[in-house]
């Protein structure tokens, strides 16, 4: 089937042709309404060898009408091809233009995903130099005299404690490097979901205590089996849990509902805690995303908790959504296939 380009290309040319042979057909008419004048006249006025030249006055009218018709057609292509040219031209122009604003989106998206990078290894450090400066300062408290054996248990409880997040941030990174790699593979074995969903609860539930926020736990599941890994299963959501937990102020709920519906099991993960603005929204699940400048952090962590979730999710076939007011709490849904 010819392309609309084409076929007015070809209307075009047509028209073209059509307008020279019309100039052509009115020449050959007058050549012979004028050689039939001249023949009948020659006759009224008697003119024996008048006759004989209608022949001649013919042939001179019908090369006088090709020459018209040869200079006509030759004006009238001239006129397409400087048509074509200048439509050439500014179709031409216009795919420029367009690589032009398609060349700036690039440079501004490169610019911005240098910028979050750069942000991202500030934060990086920021949390990282946070434990181990602490540790430093108890350390160098531990190697004074005459410490008492108070302040000797802080100071190991601190170190301990300054460890642990050190371990926890060192941990999401490797986890993160992992998930983004193209050597991870799910290990596609039966595993039970309750246990998966049971484990990672009593995991987040270490931090929601310890931050005084209550984690409700609506485990309806039974016996239903997914495919895949379940260790990875269980960093996915407690992933989505410790980010509900970290933005839910002290006082403040978190929710968890397991259950099974349209061959998936949900797990949907809400808490009250200030919401997701409708800007950020979007990009929520996306690598180096913050939704607060590194300079203004109020939470703790790197921010690739919810990156991790969903790449984990992606690879069981799973999905995650997130939900929110821009206030008053968010909602995550997870989905994941049921083994069939």
């Amino acid at each position: 089937m010819a392309s609309p380009e084409r076929e007015n290309k070809s209307d075009r040319s047509s028209a073209v042709f059509n307008y020279s042979y019309v100039v052509l057909s009115i020449l050959v008419l007058i050549t012979i309404g004028a050689t039939l004048v001249y023949h009948q006249n020659s006759f009224i006025f008697a003119a024996e060898s008048g006759s004989r030249w209608t022949p001649v006055v013919f042939l001179i009218g019908v090369c006088v009408s090709l020459l018209l018709f040869g200079m006509t057609h030759r004006d009238a292509a001239a006129r397409f091809a400087l048509h074509q040219k200048t439509r050439d031209l500014i179709a031409a122009q216009k795919e420029n233009e367009a690589l032009l604003e398609a060349e700036q989106n690039s440079r501004i998206a490169a610019e911005q995903a240098n910028l979050a990078k750069d942000e991202f290894l500030a934060v990086v450090s920021h949390e990282l130099r946070t434990p181990l400066t602490a540790i430093a300062g108890w350390n160098r408290i531990l190697k004074t005299t005459g410490l008492s054996e108070e302040t000797r248990a802080t100071a190991v409880e601190k170190i301990d404690k300054n460890l642990c997040l050190q371990a926890a941030i060192v941990e999401e990174l490797l986890n993160f490097s992992d998930i983004m790699s193209s050597g991870f593979t799910v290990m596609n074995k039966s595993i039970s979901i309750r246990k998966v969903f049971e484990a990672a609860v009593a995991t987040a539930n270490v931090a929601a205590f310890q931050k005084g926020v209550t984690l409700v736990n609506d485990d309806q599941l039974d016996c239903e089996q997914v495919l895949g890994d379940d260790e990875r299963l269980r960093i996915a959501l407690v992933n989505v849990l410790s980010n509900a937990v970290k933005f839910t102020p002290s006082g403040g709920s978190v929710k968890a509902t397991a259950y099974c519906a349209d061959g998936c099991v949900k797990c949907v993960i809400s808490d009250d805690g200030p919401g997701i603005s409708p800007e950020f929204l979007p990009h929520v699940f996306e690598q180096y995303k913050q939704s607060e400048h590194a300079s203004t952090r109020r939470y703790g962590g790197l921010g690739l908790g919810l990156t991790i979730a969903s790449q984990i999710l992606k690879l069981h076939d799973g999905t995650i959504e997130a939900e929110s007011a821009g206030s008053g709490g968010a909602k995550f849904t997870i989905s994941i296939p049921l083994r069939r």
